[in-house]
């Protein structure tokens, strides 16, 4: 069975700090006498479930191009259900109290957050990751190449220098990938086997929109 782990971008879709900056129009249309229909995009490289890489915090960092098409397969998938509150910082304490297996390569944290994703919360009030829960998460983890999770940024809104510095934990100091904003209502109770992540090949980027697709026993 195999299901997305990805939003549909629409003009509605939350982006972090309640912006409000996604444009789809029509470029042309068949029922005003064109030929085929087009649209018109513009909207931040950070939209929707998205990955950041290291350039998004240095200008030394890695950039899209620096991953070979094998990276973006993951074969040792592992979620946590993890019921997070308004503004919570996730630390170091998930590497203790959750089994998170040593051969991880992804892993994928469930907070349910996502079920506030049409309300103000979502942007104004969502958890975030601390920075204390990198390097651990590495240690146990060596293979581990990415992170996600179902709330719009692992900086929370309302703790935004705390989320600045664990944005440089992951990426920088730890060499973990960070997706944010995750669709991740369908996988409670599923084992899932493989996941193909596939972001938009756009050059030199610092991060980017990715769809991303579980395969699931």
């Amino acid at each position: 069975m195999t299901i997305f782990l990805s939003y549909f971008i629409n003009e509605k879709t939350p982006l972090y700090g309640g912006e409000n900056a996604i444009l789809i129009e029509k470029r042309s249309q068949i029922s005003n006498g064109a030929s085929s229909n087009t649209k018109y995009l513009k909207l931040p490289n950070h939209t929707g479930t998205h990955i950041d890489f290291p350039n998004h915090f240095s200008d030394e960092g890695k950039i899209i191009n620096d991953y070979s098409a094998s990276f973006w397969r993951f074969k040792n998938v592992h979620a946590i259900s993890y019921i997070a509150k308004n503004d919570e910082i996730i630390d170091k304490s998930l590497v203790d109290n959750y089994d998170i297996p040593t051969d991880t390569d992804f892993l994928i944290i469930n907070t349910n957050f996502g079920s506030h994703r049409e309300e103000k919360i979502y942007w104004n009030n969502n958890p975030g990751l601390s920075p204390n829960l990198a390097a651990p998460l590495k240690v146990r983890c060596p293979n581990l190449k990415a992170v996600g999770f179902d709330f719009i940024s692992v900086s929370s809104y309302q703790n935004r220098l705390l989320g600045r510095e664990a944005h440089k934990a992951f990426l920088l100091h730890n060499d973990i990938l960070i997706i944010e904003d995750m669709k991740l209502d369908q996988i409670q109770g599923k084992t899932i086997k493989l996941v193909t992540a596939l972001p938009i090949l756009i050059d030199k980027i610092d991060g980017c929109p990715i769809t991303i697709i579980a395969e699931y026993e």
